[in-house]
C-alpha cells in the first residue's frame, strides 16, 4: 500500500423531464380543488449537470436553500506538486480534491503523495495489496514482501479487517509474531501505525484501530471502518506526551514546540500542503518523509 488517504436515478431524471413546467423549469404539482390559485409544491430534483440539489419547498420556488457538494479547489500559489515516479496524484497535486479545505498531506486521509484519493484512507491505485489475506508494508508504494520483507496475513487479526474475502482463522498456522530487520528498517511507518496500516486515530474524543486497507474507511464515516489489531512487532506507538504528532494530526500536543522525530527531521505543515521539508520529502506527522514511488 501507500507510503506514511468519504459519496441520481433514472426515474429520478424521467421524472425531472415529464414534469417541468416550460415557464419556470422546475417540476411542479398543483395541489387544486376546483382552485387553481391555491399553492404549489415545488419539486426540485438534482441538476444532473452541476451536482445542485434544492430542498421540497411550498410556494415560491425562491424560497428554497440550495446546498452544493463541496467543489474542488486550488491550493495557493507557493504549493509546489509531488511527484511520484513522474506522475502527480490527487494527494500531492496543490488541489483540494475532496473540497474539506485542506490540501494534500493536510488532509488526514492522504496518507502519502503516492495516494489518489483524499476523501478516504484507501490509496485508490490499481494494484495496492491486491490479495484480499496477505499483506506487506503499507507504506512502501507497491504490493509484495519482496523488497521490504514485512509480511502478514488478514485471517490472523481476529478484529477480521478482511472481512468476507478473508475472515479470521483462529487455527491459522502462518501467523508470525516477529517481523525481519528489513521490514523494520525499511518500512516507513508513521507514529500511530503499524507496518501494515493499522492505525490509531481519534474522532470526536472516540480512539479507533481502523485499516487504511478498507477502501471506504473515512473521517466522516469512522464507525464503519474496518477495524484491526495492531502488530506488536512493527507498531510505530505514538508518545503525544514526548511532543509527538500522531497519524491523522497535523499540530503538536498543547505546550509544545517543534514536534519530535525520532532520528529524523520535524517539519511545519499548512492547510494548503505546504511543509519545510526539501525537495522530495513531505511532511507526515510533524516528521520529513522521503516520496517512495508506486
Amino acid at each position: 500500500m501507500r507510503p506514511l488517504v468519504l459519496s441520481v436515478s433514472v426515474v429520478a431524471t424521467a421524472f425531472t423531464l415529464a414534469c417541468k413546467s416550460p415557464e419556470s423549469g422546475e417540476a411542479t404539482t398543483a395541489m387544486t380543488d376546483g382552485d387553481t390559485s391555491g399553492p404549489t409544491t415545488t419539486l426540485n430534483l438534482p441538476d444532473l449537470t452541476t451536482g445542485t440539489t434544492t430542498g421540497p419547498t411550498t410556494g415560491s420556488p425562491t424560497d428554497a436553500t440550495t446546498t452544493t457538494a463541496p467543489q474542488p479547489t486550488t491550493a495557493g500559489p507557493g504549493c509546489v506538486p509531488l511527484e511520484c515516479e513522474g506522475e502527480v496524484l490527487a494527494c500531492g497535486d496543490c488541489m483540494d480534491n475532496d473540497g474539506d479545505g485542506k490540501v494534500d498531506i493536510a488532509d488526514p486521509e492522504c496518507v502519502t503523495p503516492c495516494d489518489n484519493l483524499e476523501d478516504t484512507f484507501a490509496t485508490g491505485l490499481p494494484g495496492d495489496n491486491v490479495d484480499p489475506c496477505n499483506q506487506d508494508c503499507f507504506f512502501d508504494g507497491n504490493s509484495g514482501a519482496g523488497n521490504d520483507k514485512c509480511e502478514w496475513n488478514l485471517k490472523c487479526d481476529e478484529a477480521n479487517p478482511g472481512g468476507d474475502e478473508c475472515p479470521y482463522d483462529p487455527d491459522y498456522k502462518n501467523c508470525p509474531e516477529m517481523q525481519s530487520e528489513q521490514c523494520l528498517s525499511s518500512c516507513q511507518v508513521p507514529n500511530g501505525c503499524d507496518c501494515f496500516g493499522c492505525c490509531t486515530v481519534q474522532v470526536d474524543g472516540m480512539t479507533y484501530d481502523i485499516f487504511l486497507g478498507d477502501a471506504d474507511c473515512s473521517l466522516a464515516d469512522i464507525d464503519s471502518c474496518q477495524q484491526c489489531t495492531k502488530n506488536d512487532d512493527c507498531d510505530e506507538e505514538c508518545h503525544p506526551e514526548e511532543c509527538e504528532i500522531c497519524f491523522g494530526e497535523t499540530e503538536p500536543p498543547p505546550g509544545c514546540g517543534d514536534p519530535t522525530c525520532a532520528g529524523g527531521q520535524s517539519c511545519t505543515l499548512d492547510m494548503e500542503g505546504n511543509s519545510d521539508c526539501p525537495e522530495g520529502y513531505y511532511c507526515q506527522t510533524g516528521c520529513c518523509f522521503t516520496v517512495i514511488p508506486p
